[in-house]
């Protein structure tokens, strides 16, 4: 993909419809200094004080704001938040405009938190993360969100499924009733599924999955290459994959075969925080924008590649950044 290639893919991807659906997430980052610790008068322990915070949609979230960052003027996002702070946060920074298409199941029941991962900063480097929520949704609430996506669904050119948390959104009713609505969809927009666990929940979808968890599914071992694994999942399953293997690039598995493609490199420090959602929203604007999977993925690296020089926050790339790796 060169330069004027990718001002072409851009332009035509400015009005497509993309739904992201999955387990909206807030990314907290806390950077710490003790030297201003203070004991406290009450429990007699010396506090951690933080001296800044910053907050970023995190999971479906990020890949949301990764796809408008990317210029997408039409995104829409289904999943769920509290009745926190954290979750009016959230909905404001996902739709701070008008709603187009959107769809936010508010839980209210007692014990429901919005998933926050709360991440400690020392000297610039990440402590030991704190996670809130990663509850399941209740049937009740999952037939919700089900039936806002079946009205949207008709009207969109993409939907990435995301599944972030072992909890979350994807209960084993939700995976089931939406497994039904998209094998019984008349009319469906192309489907991207990046998961980290029910891999083989959504077999309609495009599936995005990383070299390890390829190699378990493949296998049910560890330590097979990207290459063997994505082979045998196709074998086994018929449905076309990506394979993304961090600094080595991805494998692109299509019915009329593989391709690979290096990862571009990167001089000085990284940051693979929000890499792969980053990767997962470029490849999914280009395949709404009409290209190929191969030119999806290559699409897809470039932004990686841009998010991962962002050190110390999940990272959005713009089209300006992107473009620059290729002049």
């Amino acid at each position: 993909m060169d330069r004027k290639t990718l001002e072409a893919l851009l332009s035509r991807t400015a009005d497509r419809r993309i739904g992201v659906l999955g387990d909206f997430c807030v990314d907290a980052y806390w950077e710490l200094h003790p030297e201003l610790g203070e004991r406290s008068v009450e429990t007699g322990i010396v506090t951690t004080p933080v001296a800044a915070a910053r907050y970023s949609p995190g999971g479906a979230g990020n890949i949301a704001a990764n796809l408008r960052g990317l210029g997408a003027k039409h995104v829409s996002c289904f999943g769920a938040v509290g009745g926190d702070p954290f979750g009016i946060w959230l909905e404001r920074a996902l739709f701070p405009e008008t709603p187009d298409g959107d769809f936010m199941l508010r839980v209210g029941r007692k014990g429901y938190h919005t998933p926050v991962y709360c991440k400690p900063l020392l000297e610039g480097n990440e402590q030991s993360r704190l996670d809130l929520g990663n509850v399941p949704l209740e049937d009740e609430e999952a037939k919700e969100l089900i039936h806002c996506l079946e009205r949207t669904l008709p009207t969109l050119d993409v939907l990435v499924i995301n599944q972030q948390l072992s909890g979350g959104i994807h209960s084993e009713y939700f995976r089931r009733e939406l497994a039904a609505l998209l094998k019984r969809g008349a009319k469906l927009p192309r489907l991207v599924f990046d998961g980290r666990a029910h891999l083989d929940a959504y077999p309609e979808a495009i599936l995005k999955i990383n070299a390890d968890a390829a190699s378990l599914l493949a296998f049910g071992r560890p330590g097979a290459t990207p290459r063997e694994s994505g082979a045998a999942i196709m074998r086994k399953t018929g449905r076309e994959l990506v394979v993304t293997d961090g600094e080595n690039g991805c494998f692109v598995f299509e019915r009329n075969g593989t391709t690979f493609i290096p990862a571009i490199g990167c001089d000085g420090p990284v940051d693979t925080v929000g890499a792969g959602d980053s990767f997962t929203a470029g490849f999914a604007l280009a395949l709404a924008g009409g290209v190929s999977m191969t030119e999806s993925a290559e699409f897809g690296n470039a932004c990686a590649a841009v998010t991962i020089r962002k050190l110390a926050q999940t990272g959005v790339p713009t089209p300006e950044e992107i473009g620059a790796l290729f002049d």
